[in-house]
């Protein structure tokens, strides 16, 4: 039988938290309950395979670091995971970055990683093509899945963050009566085609605008105190 790829960004809809987390928060760091947490996550491993997988889940802090998985009982701090093992789920949680899947269906080889701003300018994009290819992978066998994460004219920034960038990627920005904005998927692609992996799809969605989505700037419009985080996952079938 031929082993297949299959990958989820799932939606905040169909868990167990309250409040402002409800209901399918995935966030092991945000401060919602701990037992709501492991529910959700262990209803998300359900929904997404019916073969018993673990899942690993890292420790992100916002860094262009990839790991390839190896001991499964191994805490890993990064923000980009790869691996070619069918008895396990690579997962990583967003609350407005983006989440990148990335797979090789011909060498079985597949990746996931949290890309803000800083993780595409430190270039996690390009770290966990790396370490794909460690694993024989080949770039032009990549394809590329963009999922929900804040969009063009929901990212305002300031005019010092657009000139901090390189000049390649200053012309991502955008002004608007004044203010300014940023496209961080148009520059995950442009990073994307750079590095000669032109199958991307994306799902185009905003999570600012969707209320399907937990999104950090959306909470923090509204002064909550914390924000739940969407899961997304990849597995070898």
């Amino acid at each position: 039988m031929i082993k297949k790829m299959k990958i989820k960004f799932f939606t905040k809809n169909n868990g167990f938290s309250k409040g402002i987390y409800k209901s399918l928060n995935c966030g092991l760091r945000s401060k919602d309950n701990p037992k709501r947490i492991k529910a959700n996550i262990d209803e998300a491993i359900t929904k997404f395979s019916k073969q018993k997988k673990q899942l690993i889940l890292p420790v992100q802090s916002h860094s262009n670091k990839c790991l390839i998985v190896k001991n499964i009982n191994k805490n890993y701090h990064c923000d980009g995971l790869v691996s070619n093992k069918s008895n396990i789920i690579l997962g990583i949680t967003t609350a407005d970055c983006l989440p990148i899947i990335l797979i090789d269906q011909k060498n079985k080889v597949f990746g996931i990683c949290h890309a803000g701003w800083r993780g595409l300018l430190g270039g996690i994009i390009q770290n966990t093509i790396k370490k794909m290819r460690q694993l024989n992978s080949k770039n032009t066998n990549i394809h590329a899945y963009i999922g929900p994460c804040i969009r063009k004219m929901s990212y305002e920034v300031s005019k010092s963050f657009v000139i901090s960038l390189p000049h390649k990627y200053r012309v991502f920005s955008y002004k608007k009566k004044e203010k300014y904005y940023y496209d961080l998927p148009k520059l995950a692609k442009y990073i994307l085609s750079e590095t000669r992996i032109f199958n991307i799809n994306d799902t185009k969605k905003n999570t600012f605008i969707d209320a399907n989505y937990f999104s950090y700037r959306e909470s923090r419009k509204n002064k909550f105190t914390d924000y739940g985080r969407n899961i997304s996952m990849v597995a070898l079938n």
